[in-house]
This record gives structure tokens, sequence and C-alpha cells, in this order.
């Protein structure tokens, strides 16, 4: 598919209905990703098979999926790299690294370079082998640039639809994190297990399947899968998240911001951009540049007025990259229509790595 018919892809895609009543579930979820049919239901004032109905449509169709992520505690590595690709090479070189558990996002784009590939691994040296011994190794790639996150401000598990009322967002986010727990009684991180890692990629291909389901796929019972994955998330070893199809959503522009930042300004700045309810993803950086924002936006035309608010807010800023999203190939693990709906699942890096069953 060329850049042309990408564009008309997204913008047909973006034309699609979805119901008031589906966004406000996909909120819902964005909230508390297992949350039970009878909590979604009473929030939404729908029955339980209606709540689970509207759920099979969009996660059967690829138009919203609940998928595992690393948390704020994983034990990886992130980084992001930008490639250039030889002339009609940058789909092959794409879809050859959509199969790579390394490559958990994957986007096709107009700007400096043609390829954004964000990379999890499980430390440094494994990064550095994926990158010298696979992707500069590709054929198509012509020129490869990294940057090395050092701090993960917000990410994709924390933006919400604004769907639902502010109550109903409450309410859920309390029934997903009680009150009497409290940060300094989160329970100690340990060792992944077997078991954890076969949990972990089980839950990144389906993170609402059922506890017997899960236990099936993971040899164990559904006792013991439900608390080792409560234990993973309470640790914040993993985080779970709803994703849509975002030109379904009325989101077909992805935007990433590359900025240079003073060092005394940059927590500062970083932290402000999460109010931004367009933000989806902020991290600084190490490298010549020092900060990324990734945007999803509702036109082009939003394009310049992001920018121009950033630098308003923040006169030191200054930007040194832009890079428009032409397509999503893969999200977090998640393999991409041109839609973007979601048509299969790859094991997440770090864990598939570690995995004996991959």
């Amino acid at each position: 598919m060329n850049e042309s018919s990408t564009v008309d892809a997204i913008n047909s895609a973006s034309s699609s209905a979805i119901s008031e009543d589906e966004l406000a579930l996909v909120h819902a979820l964005q909230v508390q990703p297992r949350a039970t049919w009878t909590d979604l239901a009473d929030v939404l004032g729908c029955t339980t098979v209606t709540a689970s109905r509207r759920w099979q449509r969009l996660h059967e169709e690829g138009i919203a999926w609940v998928t595992a992520v690393p948390g704020a505690r994983c034990a990886a590595f992130t980084a992001f790299v930008r490639l250039r690709c030889a002339a009609g090479h940058r789909e092959a070189v794409a879809a050859r690294l959509a199969q790579d558990p390394e490559a958990v996002t994957i986007e096709l784009t107009a700007g400096s370079f043609d390829l954004f590939v964000e990379v999890i691994t499980a430390d440094l040296a494994a990064f550095t082998q994926y990158l010298l011994a696979r992707v500069e190794k590709l054929p198509g790639v012509t020129q490869a640039s990294v940057a090395v996150a050092t701090h993960v401000v917000t990410e994709a598990s924390r933006w919400r639809l604004d769907a639902l009322e502010p109550r109903a967002s409450s309410a859920l986010a309390d029934a997903a994190h009680p009150r009497t727990t409290r940060s300094s009684e989160r329970p100690t991180a340990r060792q992944l297990s077997e078991l954890d890692l076969r949990l972990l990629t089980a839950l990144g291909a389906d993170g609402r399947q059922p506890w017997d389901r899960l236990a099936g796929t993971t040899g164990t019972s559904a006792a013991t899968a439900r608390r080792r994955v409560e234990r993973l998330l309470a640790t914040e070893e993993a985080a779970l998240r709803c994703d849509i199809a975002a030109p379904l959503f009325g989101r077909p522009v992805t935007l990433s911001l590359h900025a240079q930042v003073p060092a005394s300004d940059l927590a500062a700045t970083a932290r402000s951009l999460t109010a931004l309810t367009s933000v989806r993803f902020v991290a600084t950086l190490a490298g010549p540049d020092n900060l990324l924002a990734t945007f999803w936006l509702r036109s082009i035309e939003e394009v310049h007025r992001i920018e121009s608010e950033l630098v308003a807010r923040h006169p030191a800023v200054r930007v040194t990259d832009r890079a428009l999203a032409l397509r999503a190939v893969k999200r977090m693990g998640h393999l991409l229509a041109p839609s973007g709906r979601s048509t299969a699942s790859v094991p997440l890096g770090p864990w598939a790595g570690q995995n004996p069953l991959n």
C-alpha cells in the first residue's frame, strides 16, 4: 500500500460511527480493564448481557482490545529507533520487524525518517544485540538513530476517551484501586517465574479473557492465575490497558514531537504535557533530544496548533523534529490493519524473550 492509499484508508476508517454507548464502555475499560460485567452495567446503566455483547463486537472486530503491557516498575529497557529506508523498502522492513517481540510499536512516518520503532528489551545489552544484529542488518535499512528513554512520564494506559461522567469514572477507579491500599503497602516485586511469563504473554493477546480460560492456556488453576496476575499488577511489573483503533474513534492523526529542553526545565515541562487531553505518551530521553511527546489528534490542522501551544507555554523548548504517522503497523504487540483495527498479536518483549514457550 502506498502512502496515498494509506491516508485514504485512514480517512475512510475515521468516518465509521461508534455509538455513544460503545464510547462509554471503552472509556470504562480504560479506567478498569478487567472490570466485571456487573460493575460495568452499573456504571453504564445497562444490563450485564448488553455490556458483554457490546464488548464482544468491539473485540471481535478489532475495534478495541485489552492488552498487558510493561508497568512502571517493570525491569525493562525502552528505546526509540528512527529508521531511514531505501526507496520502496519501508513496508517490507516494517513487516519484518512487526514479527519481533522487541519491536513493540511500529509506525510508517512522514518526516525526516521513514519508520518509528519503539523497542523494549530486558536490558541495554539485549537492546544493543537486537539493534546491531537484527535491525541495522535488515535489507532496505540505510540509517538508524537511537534515543533511550530515561523516564516514561505518562503512557497510553492513562489516556482516556472522555466519554464517561467524572463520577462514574471515579467509581470504577475506586473499585480498581481500593482506598485501603497505599503505595507504601505495594507488594514487593519478585523475579518473574515461568508461569508469570506465560500469564503475561497470554494477557498480551487478550487481557480480558476469563480466569478459567487463562488458566487453561497457561497450565495452572483459575485461582492461581488470578492471584499471580493481581500481584503482577499490584507491584506494577505489568499494567493492563484498553486500546482502540484510533481512526474509528475520531483520532486519525498521530503526531510525535522531539524536542530539546534545558535540563533545569525538563521535569516540569514533561509533567505539564500530561495535562493535555490529546497527549498519549511523554518520555525524557538520553540523546541530542531529551523530550518525546506523542499526540492523538482529530485533524491535520491541529498539528501546528499543538506545537504553537507547547512553545507558548514553554518558550525554552526547541522542537527539533516532528513526525506524522502515515500508518501504525503495530502498537504494543498488536498488528494493525490500515484502519487501525487489531488483526493479531505478537508476544511482547521483554517477557517473550524469557518465555520458554516462545
